[in-house]
């Protein structure tokens, strides 16, 4: 059995495939083992991989389309590594030593069962380090649950965990990637981190998280399902969070009521928001459209 299995969820892209196995061959450390898992219709990633003679890759074709969430899924539950490194398609390890310093992280730490690092994020036009704060960090060792307020921790290739069957829930969407890091933190005592920019992450338009429009509903049932899931309303900090969020998605008072919320503290600050952020809108903008009159006349 391999030490780590790197975990390669994709659905075309067999351009960033090779990119990323060719940054893989790189690694210093050697004790791993790649699954590839390919919702693809057609074979272009089969005939990149192909290219490669290593037993140590292990390729499976879906015989129908599995879909995002899923297909990472399938491949978290063929790994028979230790450590689970996923690594999405457009993804690739910065430093020829990256994977050798991830299981680092895990190796010095056995009460760690996560680690995760900064990143380079990197597009067509620039590039830049993505470093984790001191504050978020301080926040996560004093009480792990306020991950919910902020994912610092950042996209799941940034990240390396054991395998011990937690995989991403199925039922979340957006914040999926929160919701497994939520799941693993509440499963082991501690965590380990790295601010260096361990892996590189491609920015480009057919990123999943771009599919989701701005207030899109399902990224506030994500939200709520976590909020309830992992009984957040006792954390300070989350409490406060989410029931700003339930203010910007005009949630009503009964709903706030049955998460757990005081039925008049919530009516108040409903009250504001609405006066803020609606009504002096609509007051600013028709000065504005006067203003707008009399510049005309």
């Amino acid at each position: 059995m391999k030490k780590v299995s790197i975990c390669i969820p994709t659905y075309g892209k067999a351009e960033y495939v090779k990119q990323l196995l060719e940054s893989i061959f790189r690694q210093t450390y050697l004790d791993y083992e790649i699954i590839i898992t390919d919702d693809t219709v057609g074979n272009e990633v089969e005939q990149i991989v192909a290219l490669y003679k290593d037993d140590r890759i292990k390729y499976y074709h879906n015989s129908e389309k599995l879909g995002h969430i899923f297909n990472w899924n399938r491949a978290i539950e063929l790994a028979t590594g230790e450590y689970i490194k996923i690594m999405f398609s457009d993804d690739w390890f910065t430093y020829n030593d990256s994977l050798e310093k991830y299981v680092k992280l895990l190796d010095e730490n056995y009460n760690a069962g996560f680690a995760f690092s900064g990143s380079m994020q990197v597009s067509n036009t620039e590039s830049y380090a993505r470093m984790i704060s001191t504050d978020f960090i301080k926040r996560l060792k004093k009480d792990y649950r306020t991950i919910f307020t902020g994912n610092e921790a950042g996209a799941p290739s940034g990240t390396i965990f054991r395998n011990n069957g937690i995989k991403f829930d199925e039922k979340s969407n957006w914040a999926s990637d929160q919701e497994l890091y939520l799941h693993l933190l509440s499963e082991f005592s501690d965590f380990s981190y790295s601010n260096e920019p361990l892996v590189s992450i491609g920015i480009h338009a057919g990123q999943y998280t771009n599919l989701f429009k701005e207030r899109d509903q399902r990224i506030f049932n994500d939200y709520y399902y976590m909020f309830t899931k992992y009984n957040l309303i006792e954390n300070f900090d989350c409490r406060e969070f989410f029931e700003e969020m339930m203010l910007r998605y005009g949630k009503s008072i009964m709903f706030a009521r049955k998460v757990g919320y005081k039925t008049l503290n919530y009516f108040n600050k409903k009250i504001k928001y609405v006066w803020k952020n609606k009504v002096l809108d609509y007051i600013d903008a028709g000065k504005r459209k006067i203003n707008d009159i009399k510049k005309t006349k």
